[in-house]
């Protein structure tokens, strides 16, 4: 009887041992399925900026790895800037003023053109005299291109979304953001059909710059661009796309145009010529007669500083077109569609 007694006392505590020692084991084994999980996800975790989002994250990718208060989820301010990764700035609780369509009057008369202290084909800096233009205040919006490929002139941009935004030219909501994935000969018909023409290198610097006898680095005078000035790249990207037009009235220039640093590259009407300073005429300069090719200027939202500033130039085939690339038009003769 003893024996038997003991035989089934000791039976369920060999069991709950046993019981006990797989629960463990299976607690062992989850806790290292998770050392390995981890272990793996970490080396594909691309975190530059120390949020806990990017490439391959857990948490998720990051819309500007360079700036730890910019990620998924963050409140967003108004500040100029895509603070939770949406793609759209102070969408929430921001003033914004409407799109002022009225053109810019550049008056006629002389300006500093070029940079002692700039890239090799900003120089020399020099005087030149313009006669007085119309120039879009803002650059050519997607609802304004919209128009002319409705009236069977345009033709629609090459791709019809943006960096950030799977749908962008025919979307509402972008109505007020610059159209983009243009080519040269795009914007030069857009400009025409509208009835004016691209502004030449000359009355663009004219317009961004002002007739000060101070030269003017950037439309808005020295002070270092930050996102309240222009849309722009870098560490203190705005927002890594672009933004509706006209939202930074501190950035305009001296005769109001808005948006001529930053946001996207604008198309002129000029042929590129590094050497053409030194030879441009005196009064009302319209580039080279042929080349290869054409002129951007202004900068970008990808944009550091020096790429926004009045002075600096960029050179590119006539048939490029990309998602930092628009333009605004001028009208010689005054009007604007």
């Amino acid at each position: 009887m003893t024996r038997s007694i003991d035989r089934r006392e000791k039976t369920p505590t060999a069991l709950g041992a046993v019981l006990t020692l797989g629960a463990l084991a299976l607690c062992l084994v989850a806790i290292t399925a998770i050392h390995e999980k981890t272990a793996v996800a970490s080396p594909d975790c691309q975190d530059r900026d120390g949020d806990g989002y990017g490439r391959g994250c857990p948490a998720g990718g990051d819309c500007n790895d360079l700036d730890p208060t910019i990620h998924p989820g963050r409140a967003e301010i108004c500040n100029y800037r895509d603070d939770d990764c949406d793609t759209i700035a102070d969408e929430v609780g921001c003033s914004e003023r409407p799109v002022d369509s009225t053109p810019c009057t550049v008056t006629g008369g002389g300006f500093w053109m070029g940079s002692e202290t700039g890239a090799d084909d900003e120089k020399p800096l020099h005087q030149v005299q313009v006669s007085q233009i119309l120039i879009d205040r803002h650059e050519v919006t997607n609802r304004r291109y919209r128009e002319c490929v409705a009236a069977g002139i345009c033709r629609e941009p090459m791709l019809v979304s943006s960096v950030r935004r799977g749908e962008y030219f025919g979307h509402q909501k972008f109505d007020d953001y610059p159209v983009i994935f243009v080519s040269w000969e795009q914007a030069d018909t857009f400009c025409r059909w509208a009835g004016g023409r691209l502004p030449t290198e000359a009355e663009w610097e004219k317009a961004a710059r002002g007739t000060s006898a101070r030269i003017r680095t950037y439309p808005w005078g020295e002070q270092k661009p930050d996102c309240s000035l222009a849309n722009m790249g870098g560490p203190g990207s705005c927002i890594g796309d672009t933004d509706r037009v006209g939202r930074r009235p501190a950035g305009a220039s001296p005769y109001g145009a808005m948006d001529m640093a930053g946001n996207v590259w604008e198309w002129v009407a000029d042929w590129y010529d590094a050497e053409y300073y030194a030879q441009s005429p005196a009064r009302d300069p319209r580039g080279p007669d042929t080349g290869r090719l054409k002129v951007m200027r202004g900068g970008c939202w990808k944009s550091g500083a020096s790429s926004l500033r009045v002075s600096c130039r960029k050179a590119e085939l006539p048939e490029t077109w990309a998602p930092n690339v628009g333009f605004r038009c001028a009208y010689p003769e005054g009007g604007e569609k």
